[in-house]
């Protein structure tokens, strides 16, 4: 084995041994004081536990290694690799002392971890040469997980000729002992040397893939993604979509066998030696004392409320309802879990629907800049695995990787051309949606992710512009089921209007000019400090007042419908439900996070009653009866369809007493035209019904009840 005397600058060098007492010493004697001012030694207590405990490493602190032997710090940032494997044997015989009752085999599994190593290294810069074999630090994303499996650390081998047995440990590539150790043997051929299967040592063994941060990405700029391994009880610790900063050694493997006359490229992959998997948002972006006290601040100004809208995409002209539905989506509801384990999401979902050019992409664009944690993608290069998850197959197996729902999580994702997406991946997201997982059963995989993610989605109308007199399911190429699961949706038409239409122009061509460049009320990096703050800290619960505001709403919504009953049948419209008051609660909740209020009030109540009853008005709205009724949106037919659907049944049923060998078809039409049903319609309904299977044409013309 190379000394690490041989390597280091002489005027640190130390003896494999020396390396070894010195940092027993810093075990045992490393001390800090306590609340009472009394000495405490965290790592001494660490190890006095460490068996009982069934901890198989022990971390280390850099700050404290630099701070008791500045030396010692020094050796294992220039030689991390043979330091740490001496740190390892340390410990091992430091357990032994304290607990001489462990077994070897046990002792060896212990690993000494270092984190807080400080200066944080982006990952693109991983792959400088500056970097290889040095000990690193750097935030990433999770986006592939491997399956856990078994590395062989120690074996015991038999030598054919003397006939003894010698154990041999595994590095980082499986190497077969080319010589007997016994010096009174002559064995030098490898061929007589063989495997036993009794007595192998193992341990854990995972590849990760990491990528960058969406928000630390360079502009114009592809993620970059590394490869990363780690053992023991690093293993099945993260998640695709999790957050973590990672600490590891930065070392490289040939790409391809080494050939004469062939280039002699090596890969890079980061050897992880501690995974802090950040538990919250705000640690990630470590607000400091004098920021946190900054949006504080902000809480007494009487103006927050409209500054947070005036930050939201200035440049683009007008959508101020729109604008104040995002700011609700960026601070979000409060998730709750019941008692009985049942989870209500605090994110909010919102679609936008749109004639061309009304600046949609680039809302999405800006939310997707402006959240603290956002991706964007495009409907039209999305796939369900894309979007959700996949089980993809590698060199060793099968593994799980992360979709943009996964990556976003806590976040918000913003989909681009979400009537351009396939049927079967839009259906994909429904779970994500609303149960906010993504669950995946694949090769032997079974897994649920988490996916707590606000969905930001546009849509462009079936027919290029969105007609009012169409009704929403004959203006969008998009199923029921999907529509239901967003909280808000909103129609933004391109409507001539000679005021507004100066407005906008004077608005474009200025911002094409110098005469104006509008400025975010709140700069973009306060704001979104400020919402990680709110979403951390800000938790408000509804006050009696605002209950009562939302319950008079939906009593209020619901009691409509009896107006509009029918006088053939008992049917009316539905003009709010319970999925609907959920989304109040969530607006509500999230009007009082924005202004970092702890209790939510009436104002907040109103507030939510706005942009609901402006949605409703917008998207639910039956332009035959006049009333607003949310069955479009759920079911695809409105009210008055509902109804002329079940007089058309009825009357073939009544029919059908009189006419027994069949009911003819023009006197189903005759009748019906009589009650203002117009004859497409009634032959959209014998189709349809035909093809239930519900209907029968017993001879051309002449229909029968099945």
């Amino acid at each position: 084995m190379v000394m690490v005397s041989q390597i280091i600058e002489p005027g640190l060098a130390l003896s494999d041994e020396e390396i070894k007492n010195e940092f027993k010493n810093f075990l045992l004697n490393f001390s800090t004081t306590d609340e009472k001012g009394k000495p405490y030694f965290p790592y001494l207590n660490i190890l006095e536990a460490m068996f009982d405990r069934r901890i198989r490493s022990i971390s280390i602190s850099y700050p404290d290694l630099a701070l008791y032997n500045p030396r010692l710090a020094k050796l294992l940032l220039d030689n991390p690799r043979e330091v740490l494997k001496i740190f390892a044997t340390a410990l091992q015989e430091t357990i032994k002392d304290l607990h001489p009752e462990i077994p070897e085999n046990i002792l060896r599994r212990y690993r000494v971890r270092i984190k807080d190593i400080g200066g944080e290294v982006p990952i693109r810069n991983l792959f400088l040469s500056d970097y290889v074999g040095k000990i690193v630090e750097f935030r990433a994303l999770i986006v592939r997980t491997t399956q856990v499996k078994q590395f062989l650390r120690r074996a015991l081998y038999v030598c054919d000729v003397c006939g003894r047995i010698f154990p041999f440990e595994s590095q980082e590539f499986y190497v077969k002992p080319r010589t007997c150790p016994y010096p009174d043997c002559s064995n030098t051929s490898p061929g007589k040397i063989r495997l036993l299967s009794e007595g192998q040592e193992f341990e854990e063994y995972q590849e990760l893939v990491v990528q960058e941060l969406p928000e630390e990405l360079p502009a114009g700029k592809l993620p970059e993604s590394c490869a990363v391994i780690v053992y023991g009880d690093l293993v099945d610790k993260v998640r695709p979509g999790d957050r973590v900063k990672i600490t590891g050694i930065v070392l490289t493997e040939p790409e391809r066998k080494l050939i004469e006359g062939r280039r002699p490229l090596y890969r890079t992959y980061v050897e992880a030696i501690y995974i802090d998997k950040a538990e919250t948002e705000e640690e990630e972006l470590k607000l400091s004392e004098e920021e946190i006290q900054r949006i504080l601040s902000l809480k007494n100004d009487p103006d927050l409320e409209r500054k947070i809208y005036e930050s939201i995409a200035p440049s683009i002209y007008g959508l101020d309802t729109i604008k104040r539905a995002i700011a609700a989506q960026l601070f979000g509801g409060v998730p709750k879990i019941y008692p009985d384990g049942t989870r209500v999401r605090g994110d909010i979902h919102i679609l936008l629907i749109g004639d061309p050019g009304t600046a949609k992409s680039q809302l999405l664009k800006y939310v997707a800049n402006l959240a603290p944690r956002a991706i964007y993608t495009s409907g039209k290069g999305a796939s369900a695995a894309g979007l959700t998850a996949a089980v993809i197959r590698t060199e060793d197996g099968w593994a799980l990787e992360a979709g943009v729902l996964v990556l976003a999580d806590k976040g918000i994702a913003c989909i681009d051309e979400f009537d351009k997406m396939r049927e079967d991946d839009r259906r994909a997201i429904h779970e994500a949606l609303e149960q906010q997982t993504v669950s995946i059963a694949k090769a032997g995989i079974v897994a649920t992710l988490n996916a707590r993610t606000s969905v930001l989605a546009a849509a462009n109308p079936k027919y290029g512009r969105y007609y009012p007199n169409r009704g929403l399911k004959d203006n969008i190429d998009l199923p029921p089921p999907i529509l239901s699961r967003f909280d808000l949706i909103f129609i933004i038409k391109d409507v001539p209007s000679g005021d507004r239409d100066r407005e906008l122009a004077e608005h474009v061509l200025s911002m094409h000019s110098k005469y104006r460049n509008p400025v975010p009320s709140i700069p973009p990096d306060l704001f979104k400090k400020l919402v990680l703050y709110a979403r951390e800290h800000v938790t408000p619960r509804l006050s009696k007042k605002a209950i009562e505001k939302l319950k008079e709403f939906y009593l209020e919504m619901r009691r409509s419908a009896g107006r509009y009953q029918t006088d053939s049948l008992e049917m009316h419209p539905i003009p709010i439900t319970p999925r609907h008051l959920e989304a109040l609660v969530r607006l509500t909740e999230a009007h009082a996070r924005m202004l970092l209020k702890e209790v939510a009030d009436e104002r907040d109540a109103e507030f939510a009653i706005q942009l609901m009853a402006e949605s409703l008005r917008q998207v639910a709205y039956d332009v035959e009866s006049e009333v607003i009724d949310v069955s479009s949106i759920y079911t695809g037919e409105t009210f008055t369809q509902r109804s002329r659907y079940m007089i058309v049944l009825d009357i073939i049923r009544r029919l059908q007493n009189e006419y027994s060998e069949g009911v003819p078809i023009s006197e189903v039409v005759k009748r019906c035209e009589a009650k203002g049903i117009p004859r497409e319609f009634v032959m959209q309904v014998i189709q349809k019904e035909k093809m239930r299977g519900e209907l029968y044409e017993k001879r051309p013309g002449y229909i029968l009840f099945t």
